[in-house]
């Protein structure tokens, strides 16, 4: 638990020595940590949801999943787990048979080194986001009603600067830490590997975005 924790809290703020970290623990199960970390951080993510479900209240943004407004926190508190790791899992192969297909390539990253080194690279995003969630969740827990959440959003102060510098940290720091974590695992070039981090986290964090609300 304590190498865990140790992980999960230089990942999310030292994401620049994830290639020193992975390189370093990469042959003592490095794979299962990253995982149970991104476990730890989707389990956060539906406890929140969980709170914002017991408020009564339902998104204000748009959904797009076939989810009553009443029930989508309750579905968010319930899909949250396995739609992380399987988004995780989809771009870990992704990024595998980009690399497989490769010629150039030598000695491709394994699929169980390249789905480690992006579960680290996502936690800062996952936990930023995760704070953005927690803001609302407590102020939901203390009696804010769906309006004044509005009300808060619509209007420039506090509430809305926290929240969206929160969210504009989560994507810049996510995005940053999967470029710096890919150009110092992956083999060949670092800027095709920056743009291919680049890429495999956008789609994730489209993915995650597409049900969290």
């Amino acid at each position: 638990m304590k190498k865990l924790m140790v992980m999960l809290f230089r990942a999310i703020f030292q994401p620049w020595k994830n290639g020193q970290w992975f390189e370093k623990q990469k042959t003592s199960g490095l794979w299962t940590r990253a995982f149970l970390g991104l476990l730890v951080l989707a389990m956060a993510l539906a406890l929140t949801s969980i709170v914002q479900a017991a408020s009564g209240n339902f998104p204000a943004a748009p959904v797009f999943l076939p989810f009553s407004l009443e029930n989508y926190f309750v579905w968010q508190a319930v899909l949250i787990i396995p739609w992380l790791a399987a988004s995780w899992l989809l771009l870990s192969l992704l990024a595998r048979l980009i690399f497989v297909s490769d010629r150039r390539q030598k000695a491709p990253l394994s699929l169980r080194q390249l789905s480690a080194g992006l579960a680290l690279s996502f936690y800062p995003f996952l936990f930023w986001l995760w704070c953005s969630h927690l803001l609302t969740a407590v102020l939901y827990s203390l009696g804010m009603s769906q309006k004044e959440w509005v009300d808060l959003m619509s209007e420039p102060g506090w509430f809305q600067f926290i929240y969206i510098f929160l969210l504009g940290l989560a994507i810049l720091s996510g995005l940053i830490s999967t470029v710096l974590t890919m150009t110092r695992i992956a083999p060949g070039r670092k800027v095709r590997a920056g743009f291919l981090g680049a890429g495999l986290f956008l789609i994730f964090g489209f993915l995650v975005l597409f049900l969290l609300r």
